[in-house]
């Protein structure tokens, strides 16, 4: 039955192919599919067959049933049969496996970044600032859509937080390289609609490539379950055409810069600005899925009121909560831990991103 429900569900639910490899990858799975269904229809039909057609009828007399050797052209048929079809779907499945493991050299790399629920993701494109030389690149990050108190109360379903997601915005036409880890457990980065599915494992970087052909908008998930909140892993990608997707490269470009030249030039700073730059890093970082804002712990301290304070650490320490502890923490998380607390896993946050994220928790009184 397995089987029966698989190959039914499989014309069904296919996403139409995106790509320029995706309806290979389609034709080989409706094939496969269909092979299987015709061959469920076949089995299981000749088993109901056989079961009316040679069932032993009430009252019938007892009789032995015909001993038979064998049936060389019958066993002919099974055998030649059976191993042309697995030839067809081996040479279509094997056919665009070995496209989809082969990196083209002409792609663009994109560096992707698994985490414990969002996806992060950094562009070849970078400014740098001539006074200090320091460097950015683009970077965008899904954002964490598991329940929270602000969601649960806003009563958004999922589909509707799906919407909500940070869009991963790439060019028509071009051919892109993702190069993927992660930095907790196993993840698994698949686009439907791509035909694409690729585990993320720490420690080891995968790679899976794609050129997009239909402009849109397509939904990444997880298909790895990655702990409890595996259900809201999710993210966004946006297909658009090769000039918007210039003019939005141009624009992203523009505000790095200008970031990085108000860092260099020093001089005030709007508070206001830097506290609601933090609570969007707060937001895109999911920091939100474990520290909260509201003096409610949970698996690490909350944010509320900790600046200024003194935490104990699993040492038997006691340390500040000042800008130099919640620096390091931000940055080496695993350096103090505080007591009755898990040490939490690296994290995806930059040096630049540090002021706000501090500026953001004093702010939690």
């Amino acid at each position: 039955m397995t089987s029966f429900f698989n190959a039914a569900l499989g014309f069904i639910h296919h996403a139409q192919p995106a790509t320029a490899l995706a309806g290979e990858v389609k034709f080989a799975a409706d094939l496969i599919n269909g092979i299987s269904l015709i061959a469920f229809i076949l089995v299981e039909g000749a088993l109901i067959y056989f079961v009316i057609r040679y069932r032993r009828k009430k009252g019938e007399a007892d009789r032995q049933t015909p001993y038979l050797t064998h049936n060389t052209k019958a066993e002919i048929i099974w055998t030649v049969l059976p191993t042309i079809i697995l030839g067809v779907i081996f040479y279509y499945g094997i056919a665009s496996f070995v496209k989809l493991r082969a990196m083209p050299k002409d792609a663009e790399i994109i560096e992707l970044t698994a985490r414990q629920w969002a996806w992060d993701v950094k562009y070849p494109y970078c400014v740098k600032s001539e006074k200090t030389k320091a460097e950015r690149c683009i970077k965008l990050s899904s954002k964490n859509v598991n329940p929270t108190e602000e969601t649960i109360k806003s009563g958004k379903l999922q589909d509707d937080l799906m919407k909500d997601q940070t869009q991963f915005v790439i060019a028509k036409g071009r051919k892109y390289v993702m190069q993927m880890t992660s930095t907790d457990v196993i993840h698994s980065f698949a686009v439907p609609s791509f035909y694409v599915k690729q585990d993320v494992v720490p420690g080891v970087i995968s790679r899976v490539w794609f050129e997009p052909t239909v402009a849109g908008e397509f939904v990444i998930t997880c298909n790895e379950y990655c702990g409890n909140k595996h259900s809201g892993m999710l993210g966004k990608i946006k297909v658009v055409e090769q000039t918007e997707f210039d003019a939005w490269k141009t624009a992203q470009l523009a505000a790095l810069q200008k970031e990085l030249d108000q860092d260099a030039a020093g001089g005030p700073v709007d508070e206001t600005a830097l506290i609601a730059k933090g609570k969007e890093i707060y937001g895109a970082k999911g920091c939100l899925a474990c520290h909260s804002v509201n003096g409610n712990p949970g698996a690490v301290p909350t944010w509320k009121g900790l600046y200024g304070h003194q935490v104990t650490l699993t040492t038997g320490a006691k340390v500040l909560a000042d800008d130099a502890y919640l620096t390091e923490s931000m940055l080496k998380p695993a350096a103090k831990v505080v007591k009755g607390f898990a040490a939490m896993p690296p994290m995806p946050v930059e040096a630049h991103e540090v002021k706000p994220l501090i500026a953001f928790i004093k702010s939690l009184k």
